[in-house]
């Protein structure tokens, strides 16, 4: 089978050539006409009736003659040998000391809040809640409220 279509894929090449030599010498020895649709029709002669054909012949002949590449096959991965396999080292976690220090732990104790005390303004009469033995500006009036 594979000699068959080398023989007709030659046959094909070698009438794809001698039809490309005889396109070509045709189109240098035929003149368009003069007007614009004679000579639009003359090129489009030449490709269909010419060039489409050896074209044609040419790829054809060609496609038969060439060898078809295998395809790629995936390779099967390879396993080591088992006798020589070395599991990775996994690291050893100890869950009961961890566990145990996080029982362990201590919760912190609540802030302890600090004791409040009434001002009153002296640049606008508002009242407003100063922790004491701090300093705190007026909402209203920005005036510095010390308790």
């Amino acid at each position: 089978m594979r000699i068959f279509k080398i023989i007709i894929g030659s046959i094909l090449l070698v009438l794809g050539i001698l039809y490309s030599i005889l396109s070509i010498m045709s189109s240098i020895e035929m003149s368009p006409g003069n007007s614009a649709g004679e000579v639009i029709g003359h090129y489009i002669g030449e490709l269909l009736l010419f060039y489409g054909p050896s074209f044609l012949l040419l790829f054809f002949g060609y496609r038969l003659i060439r060898k078809k590449k295998p395809k790629k096959q995936a390779l099967p991965k390879q396993h080591p040998n088992p006798a020589s396999f070395v599991p990775p080292v996994q690291q050893q976690v100890n869950t009961v000391n961890t566990v145990n220090k996080a029982i362990e732990t201590k919760p912190t104790p609540p802030p302890v809040p600090k004791k409040t005390v009434s001002v009153e303004c002296k640049g606008c009469g508002a009242r407003k809640a100063v922790p004491l033995g701090e300093s705190s500006p007026c909402d209203y009036c920005g005036s510095p409220l010390t308790a």
